[in-house]
């Protein structure tokens, strides 16, 4: 069984080996663990840029992994490339469920009985940081002035001005967990109107 924790801390890479990691994963299952470590962290970037919350990114990458594994003898392909489109169009897939249902779609995971880890503080700054908030919202001013003043002060401390979360909330006067639900709800509307944007092209991803 995989474990549904990249090492988020780690840089984007792209997978170093030539072999079809799906199609070997039929015989050998420790094959599926490296091909979730040779995309876990390129599907949940792709996630991350699109949604802005990394919790909802992270439930989605687990998902799209555990929805992978179900159906991998499903897969026809031979090559890294086909393997990699296989396994993005089921990420588009999950992305696609969870705009239209407003929650994340859990019925591999429970399938597989795979619980998703609670994201740790590091954890949780490095997937901000493989989103790419800071230029995302300069491309959304309208929508970020159209954010609740006390959501948009949230995300400010923490996007534009990179305060950790004890800070936030003694600057706001509230609960550590009142700032990062604030913070939660103002991406997650940022998130809501970049995907009505006509253009995409910070969002983009080359898979």
């Amino acid at each position: 069984m995989f474990y549904a924790r990249p090492s988020v801390l780690r840089r984007f890479r792209q997978p170093k080996s030539r072999d079809c990691l799906l199609a070997q994963s039929w015989e050998d299952p420790e094959a599926f663990a490296a091909f979730f470590e040779a995309y876990s962290d390129r599907v949940l970037g792709f996630l991350a840029r699109r949604v802005l919350d990394p919790e909802v990114a992270f439930d989605l990458m687990s998902e799209t992994f555990a929805t992978a594994l179900e159906r991998s003898r499903q897969f026809r392909g031979t090559t890294t490339e086909e393997e990699q489109g296989w396994l993005f169009a089921i990420a588009r897939r999950e992305l696609s469920q969870y705009w239209r249902a407003g929650r994340v779609e859990r019925s591999a995971l429970h399938r597989l009985s795979v619980t998703v880890p609670v994201l740790t503080d590091p954890e949780f700054e490095r997937i901000e940081e493989l989103a790419g908030l800071a230029p995302l919202l300069a491309t959304l001013p309208e929508a970020l002035a159209a954010l609740p003043s006390d959501q948009r002060r949230a995300i400010e401390l923490r996007v534009v001005e990179e305060r950790g979360y004890p800070d936030i909330a003694a600057t706001l006067d509230v609960a550590e967990a009142a700032a990062r639900a604030r913070v939660s709800r103002g991406l997650r509307a940022l998130a809501r109107a970049m995907a009505a944007s006509p253009t995409d092209e910070l969002t983009r991803d080359p898979a």
